[in-house]
């Protein structure tokens, strides 16, 4: 789907994914009001990104489009066969294959579009004559009378002009349709359009499960480095593997490097040659289909600044992700001030945000990015030593 979906680095899409793992409670609210004959027309699926919210929404559709469970195979040497568990299909069946590939032609699929003038980056939103669009379409009848399926992809993308016209299908939706929105932010969506559906709020996976999933698509990461992007990943398989594209075990210790080198004391300075040395490796852009080190990196950054915010009040459940993080992030937070911290974060955002919109000299980001991080109250400037 989208950039922000579950990769499908190493696993199956989402389109194509039999399999569903630690959301089995959803899986069953779901099943449960199909068996009761009381399926709801409309479905938000929310939660963090790359937990498998997007799994789930091509497993239900292909459940509701396959007819729901099918009989128990007759003539079995113990009696029948049992019906697979859940919302599950056979992967090998018609429904499936087309679901797989999206092209089953009761399946509507509502995402956001690359850009006219720049095909390798997506639209921000999804506007309100692609809702249009997608609303004429799926009013055509089903060919076999069966159920019609509508995903909404990053349903939360919608600008408010989109929200309101798909707001009119919700509340009058055509015969025997379902609606799945896949969204990444439930508050950031309006309460009328979150009032007319129900509700399935995903939690993040757990250590154990990512772990698993993450040695299953990517056998080659070493298991240090495997646990290092488990940790990383705070319960999304989606994050894990995307970090994992780019090095990220390797990206995060890198950055903790510098960020534990951040002046703490009157006439420190941010070693240069190490600065430098990083501005360099992360300032080339990616061909396509290659992992962005530059954005994974800045992430991580403003990612360490967050959790040394938390680390500095105790806050709970943190722990390191390699050793000394945490107190290195304590160690600067006390020295600089939560609030001088706060407006450092924002100045970094800020740069990752206008490097995003015109193509900044990436080099340069990173230099001012340090730059503004080693600015401190009652310090000496901090700058990059050249």
């Amino acid at each position: 789907m989208s950039d922000d979906r579950e990769p499908s680095a190493g696993l199956p899409s989402p389109a194509a994914n039999p399999e569903l793992l630690g959301h089995e409670w959803a899986e069953k609210v779901v099943l449960d009001a199909w068996n009761s004959g009381r399926m709801p027309h409309a479905w938000l699926i929310a939660g963090p990104p790359g937990i498998g919210k997007a799994t789930l929404a091509f497993r239900i559709a292909r459940f509701a489009m396959a007819g729901g469970p099918p009989e128990a195979a007759a003539g079995g040497l113990f009696g029948p066969e049992p019906s697979p568990p859940g919302l599950s299909i056979d992967p090998a069946s018609p429904t499936a294959r087309l679901v797989a590939a999206e092209s089953h032609p009761d399946l509507r699929i509502l995402r956001r579009r690359h850009m006219e003038k720049d095909k390798d980056r997506m639209s921000a939103v999804i506007r309100v004559d692609e809702v249009r669009e997608f609303d004429a379409r799926f009013r055509l009848r089903s060919g076999d009378g069966g159920w019609r399926v509508a995903i909404v992809d990053e349903a939360e993308r919608m600008n408010r002009s989109a929200e309101n016209a798909l707001l009119k299908i919700l509340e009058e939706p055509p015969p025997k349709t379902l609606i799945l929105l896949v969204s990444n932010a439930l508050n950031a969506m309006l309460p009328t359009t979150r009032s007319r559906c129900r509700k399935l709020v995903l939690q993040p996976l757990g250590d154990s499960l990512v772990l698993d999933l993450l040695e299953r698509a990517r056998p080659d990461i070493d298991r240090g480095d495997a646990g290092v992007l488990t940790r990383l990943a705070e319960g999304s398989i989606g994050r894990a593997l995307v970090l994992a594209e780019g090095g990220g075990a390797d990206l995060y210790r890198a950055v903790n490097g510098l960020m534990s080198a951040l002046p703490v004391r009157r006439g420190e300075r941010v070693p240069g040659e190490a600065v430098h040395a990083l501005a360099g490796a992360w300032a080339r852009r990616p061909k396509e289909g290659e992992a962005d080190v530059f954005a994974s990196g800045m992430e991580l950054m403003l990612w360490w600044i967050d959790r040394a915010v938390r680390a500095s009040v105790e806050a709970a459940g943190l722990r390191e992700v390699v050793s000394g993080d945490l107190a290195a992030g304590r160690r600067w937070v006390a020295s600089v001030g939560p609030q001088a911290v706060f407006r450092r974060r924002a100045e970094v955002a800020w740069l990752l945000d206008r490097e995003r919109a015109v193509n900044l000299d990436r080099r340069q980001v990173v230099l001012d990015a340090v730059h503004a991080l080693a600015l401190g109250d009652g310090l000496d400037r901090g700058r990059v030593a050249e």
